[in-house]
Parts: C-alpha cells; structure tokens; sequence
C-alpha cells in the first residue's frame, strides 16, 4: 500500500474552496432546493449548504437507500426519481408508509440517535442529495427558518401519514385506489386535475399499491381495471393518463377530505 500523501496547506484550502464553490453552483441549478429543507436559505447564504452536503448519490431500482435498524447518520433530498419509504410486519408483509418524490426531503426522525424507524428503497433509479446528520442539526440550531420551515415539512409529513391511515382503514377498494392517484397527481403537480388527458408518472407495481392501501395486488388489479373501463384513467408503461379528471376526483372523495399537502405550495 503506498504511503498517503499530505498535500500542503495552501493547497487543501484552494481544493475545498473550489469544491465550496463547484457544490453552490449546483445548489443555485437545483430544481428541489425550493421544496426542500434548503428552500428558506438565501442565495448569498448558500455557501454554508454547499460546505456542508455530501456528494450526490445514485442509487439503483431496487436497492435500499437505508435500512429499518440501521443508525441515522444522513438525511436526504430526492433530486430524480423515486424512493418508498418501507416497514415490515411481524409476520414479514411488507407496508409502504409513504413515497419520496423529486423534491422531497426524507430521513428525518425525532430520535436523530436512535436506530431507522423504515427502510428507504429506490423504486426508480434515484439521484439524491445526502445531508449529514450532525451539521443538519447544527443548522437547525443556528437557523430559525430553516428550523420552521423542517417543522413545516414535518406537519405535512403527519397529515399525509393520518390520511394514508384514513386510506387504508375507512375507505372502500375503489376509492382506496383513486385517492392514492390523485395524492400522486398532485405531488407532482401541486393542483388536482381539471384537464382530460393529463399523464403523470406512476412507477408502481400492483404489489406496491397494494402495500400502500391495504389491498392485494389482485384486488388492485380488478379496481384499476374498473376506473379504466369507466374510462377514468389508462394506464402507459410506468405513466397514469387521467382521461376523466372530475371522475377520478368523485371517486378518490378528495371533495369531501382535501389532500394533506394542499397547504404546501398555496
């Protein structure tokens, strides 16, 4: 193994200033940083954000972002793609809680020292950008908006986990499904539908749906089939065409309950 080498002190400072200012270029470009936790910093104070994130990390369809149990050491934002935030049961069935969609920001949790609380999972390959957990909480404790705007995030988190509750427990099969299409409708568009033939993506199996509501993926199946042969939706390799918008929304109740996140961008 050959010997490290020490480089000298001049030049590590030009190094990390160069990469200071190679990671705030790419901070001022992002297109999450509105949403995400980074949203309330100024863009002459994003030099402390780009100091203090990690490179950007690609994670494959598949694989785990990290694991139920392991310890909480980043917290994330989703740059592309998709990732389920995932637990299991004791008897080994799978529960998706929630999806983390570009723009998202995801990991956080109460007990920051204690083990995951869920499994983080890419369902699309995903590009996300890791914060480390102790400069996050340094941030917060220097930073009052950062730390109301992450409170915010947070009741939005909550509101959205009680309505999958309402979802999943008190709702039919029916309108278990078109709810749960039109809360993705709207994370990606921040409006319900109001046009015939808009297309969304929706990188789902049935076995993930199903996990989300509360249903088997045959009983998914058969509702998907019904909303389609009402002539509500179509579906395209991975992307949801909404043929009939007010249709899926009376099916979905969103009337009767608004969707958690229509506070969020109002």
């Amino acid at each position: 193994m050959s010997p490290t080498v020490e480089l000298p002190r001049d030049l590590r400072q030009v190094l990390d200033a160069a990469r200071t200012i190679d990671r705030r270029d790419a901070c001022l470009q992002c297109r999450s940083r509105a949403r995400t936790i980074c949203a309330p910093v100024p863009a002459a104070a994003i030099d402390r954000l780009a100091r203090l994130k990690l490179p950007p990390r690609r994670v494959p369809a598949g694989d785990q972002v990290y694991a139920e149990g392991a310890p909480c050491d980043e917290y994330f934002t989703v740059l592309q793609g998709w990732v389920a935030l995932t637990t299991v049961h004791e008897d080994g069935g799978g529960v998706v809680l929630d999806y983390a969609l570009p723009g998202d920001f995801f990991g956080f949790q109460g007990n920051s020292e204690g083990p995951r609380a869920q499994s983080a999972i890419a369902i699309t390959p995903a590009r996300l950008c890791p914060l480390p957990r102790q400069g996050v909480e340094t941030l917060l404790q220097t930073d009052p908006l950062v730390s109301a705007h992450l409170a915010h995030l947070v009741a939005v988190h909550e509101a959205r986990a009680h309505d999958h509750l309402v979802n999943s427990t008190a709702r039919g099969a029916r309108e278990r499904v078109a709810h749960l299409l039109i809360e993705l409708y709207f994370r990606q568009n921040h409006c319900l539908p109001h046009r015939p033939n808009e297309i969304i993506d929706l990188p789902l199996t049935l076995a993930l749906i199903g996990e989300t509501i509360g249903l088997t993926a045959v009983h998914v199946s058969r509702m998907l089939r019904r909303l389609r042969e009402e002539g509500v939706i179509r579906f395209r390799r991975g992307k949801l065409e909404i043929c009939d918008p007010y249709g899926l929304i009376g099916a979905s109740g969103v009337e009767a309950r608004p969707l958690a996140d229509e506070t969020t961008h109002q």
